[in-house]
């Protein structure tokens, strides 16, 4: 929950990474060629190795492996692990085929399978280590019965944290399922105190007594937690069914909306960026369009109306992925096997390939690299009736992809359209260049692999 401690924990984690990059440099070099990498006798010397260490961070990054939340034993572990791999040798490929070098393809082939048994071998000592030095937090979780064991069971997930007791918003234990609450009230400031808590978290409005407690216990550095606000710093996303205008009003974040300098620099990396990659998207646009073409009957493009920033409509412009005339009749969500996608529109989907003419919205100034995926005006009115705040979403513009889009699956139902808005709200809480510029990286991921959740 504490950002600072998250930024040193990662920060470790990576100074471990770039000893062990060096470290497979230089053993790689020593097994082909008996001795270590002397740099002035590399063509382009110190560039090399800085290239090779910034490729991997990157490669790594873009692959979550530095997520120290991440289940370190598990298989989707080490898909990660390879994926970025796979990333490294293809950024060294592209880069050294343009600048030849004479660290020699024997050894960079050794460096890179040592590195990824060696950060392996990192990440499971690091997780270890984490155990042995650095103590759980404990928390008390209060209140009612329900909400305080849904708390409990999102908390011991996370080995960071340990619950120590629940209670009511009277300070009565809260026992297991099967038991009723105890009558007998407690003080919170000498259970805080007995138990050494270092967090307190809070699922329902607190009585006058409770508050000034929460209040006391502030003041002694014991960090106090509601849901919406549990639920940014381990989830990243906001809980619809916990938050009401009045939090909107007084909560923090929101203040990019209104920054005239963020949009304008947002504008000018969208125009830059986009016209970028219309450039080197091209070849690959003319091979997907070829192999449409040849695999289906029907239009090249589909153009839909969708809702844009402050509900103004607009042409989004999409590869097809559907049968001809799989959208007549009332609109209805793209399913998980819908029989109305195509072979090659299944791949374009995985890929989000299906999503690159919609370059030229975000050149035309429709549409953002980055924000909530725009909907179709049918959805929108639906789900305005069925969720709270839906509206909210077109507070800015739609984007390209988006922090929902790299951190859920296709939608097709409403449920998961909730679900999504929770984190595309969080976005437009917590927007900034720099989280952009994560979703873009993670985006990659997604582009190159198909590895989306």
């Amino acid at each position: 929950m504490n950002i600072r401690r998250m930024f040193i924990k990662k920060l470790f984690l990576c100074l471990g990474d770039i000893i062990i990059i060096i470290f497979s440099l230089n053993l790689a070099y020593y097994i082909r060629l008996k001795s270590l990498i002397d740099i002035s006798s590399l063509n382009y010397g110190i560039l090399v190795i800085l290239f090779l260490l910034i490729t991997y961070l990157i490669s790594f990054y873009i692959f979550d492996l530095y997520n120290t939340r991440l289940d370190y034993k598990n298989i989707r572990f080490f898909s990660l692990v390879v994926g970025a791999l796979i990333l490294v040798s293809l950024f060294a490929v592209i880069f050294f085929y343009f600048f030849p070098y004479k660290l020699g393809r024997g050894v960079f082939v050794i460096s890179l399978a040592l590195t990824g048994a060696l950060i392996t071998v990192w990440r499971i000592v690091y997780s270890s280590l984490l155990k042995l030095t650095v103590p759980q937090r404990n928390v008390l979780i209060i209140g009612t019965k329900r909400k305080a064991e849904a708390i409990y069971s999102l908390i011991k997930m996370n080995p960071e944290y340990k619950v120590i007791a629940m209670f009511d918003k009277n300070i009565r234990k809260i026992e297991s399922s099967n038991e009723k609450s105890s009558e007998e009230i407690l003080s919170l400031e000498k259970i805080v105190d007995d138990y050494q808590v270092d967090d307190v978290i809070v699922t329902t409005e607190p009585t006058k007594k409770l508050n000034k407690e929460l209040v006391n216990c502030k003041m002694k550095g014991i960090n106090i937690y509601d849901i919406p606000s549990l639920f940014e710093a381990l989830l990243y996303k906001l809980p619809i069914s916990n938050i009401n205008p009045r939090w909107f009003l007084y909560t923090d974040g929101f203040g990019k909306l209104g920054s005239k300098i963020y949009k304008r620099l947002k504008r000018m990396i969208d125009l830059f960026t986009s016209s970028l990659l219309l450039i080197i998207n091209f070849p690959i646009g003319i091979i997907i369009s070829l192999a449409i073409k040849l695999s289906s009957k029907g239009p090249l493009f589909l153009i839909q109306e969708r809702i844009g920033e402050n509900n103004k409509p607009f042409k989004i412009i999409k590869f097809r992925t559907m049968v001809t005339g799989a959208e007549k009749g009332e609109p209805k969500w793209a399913e998980e096997d819908d029989p109305r996608v195509t072979s090659l529109g299944k791949i374009l989907r995985k890929t989000r390939l299906d999503e690159l003419p919609q370059i030229i919205n975000v050149i035309k100034g429709e549409m953002s690299l980055v924000g909530p995926r725009p909907e179709r005006e049918f959805f929108v009115k639906k789900l305005m009736d069925k969720i709270p705040f839906y509206s909210y979403r077109f507070s800015v513009k739609p984007g390209l992809t988006g922090w929902a889009q790299i951190n859920y699956k296709y939608g097709d139902s409403d449920k998961d359209a909730l679900e999504k808005l929770q984190y595309e709200l969080y976005y437009v809480k917590n927007m900034s260049l720099l989280l952009d510029f994560r979703i873009l990286l993670q985006t990659v991921r997604i582009v190159l692999f198909g590895m989306g959740r």
